[in-house]
């Protein structure tokens, strides 16, 4: 009986150390490459290609995409953070001008949410006043959402996400441009469209209560 089929087999690149997504510090890291292969009694023989690249940090085994090497901090973590917190908000507040209009509840929404989640109130006051600067940049949002994807997990990446429809559904419904942009924002973090759903379907679950973890 002859018994063939495919395996990967993994191969590293390189290691070295970088800024762990998941710890957030410096930790060692693997570039780990994943060829397929032809067994043959379960013995890799013949190489089918690439079956894709991937980081994976030695401390906390957690794996991202290989451009997370790219992000090189000349600031510290505080400013990160900084950085972190300000593209947040710009998402929120380009999902709240993804239909044309301001509504009190989702500007009332977007800063419980920003307060929520970053290490830094900000008063209705000057979430308008940064809404103003937005519309004034008027930078993409995936241009914000570039900067962090490489240093964010699956679990930041959902946050994303999940505030970003919260801001959307804060008026009842949500909008075919607000649907559209979340659909942008999901493109840009490299989430799939069945993620996304299956992320759409817990926040509309009628039981559903929105927590950090």
């Amino acid at each position: 009986m002859i018994i063939f089929g495919t395996r990967g087999v993994k191969s590293t690149l390189k290691s070295g150390t970088f800024l762990c997504p998941q710890c957030a510090v410096q930790k060692p890291y693997k570039h780990i490459k994943v060829t397929k292969f032809f067994t043959l009694y379960f013995i890799p023989l013949i190489p089918l290609g690439s079956a894709g690249e991937y980081v994976e940090c030695q401390t906390c085994k957690g794996t991202f995409v290989p451009r997370v090497l790219d992000y090189k901090p000349d600031t510290s973590k505080e400013d990160f953070q900084a950085v972190y917190e300000e593209a947040m908000k710009y998402c929120m507040v380009s999902m709240m001008l993804a239909d044309g209009e301001i509504d009190e509840n989702e500007m009332l929404s977007v800063q419980k949410i920003v307060n929520k989640f970053s290490h830094h109130d900000v008063t209705i006051d000057e979430l308008v006043a940064f809404t103003e600067t937005v519309k004034q940049k008027k930078e993409p949002i995936i241009n914000y959402l570039s900067k962090v994807t490489p240093s964010l997990n699956e679990h930041g990446k959902e946050i994303i996400i999940k505030c970003g429809l919260l801001v959307a559904t804060a008026d009842g419904k949500i909008d075919p441009s607000e649907m559209k942009l979340i659909q942008e924002m999901a493109e840009v973090l490299e989430m799939s469209p069945s993620h996304v759903k299956g992320i759409l379907h817990e926040m509309t679950e009628p039981t559903h209560s929105f927590s950090e973890n």
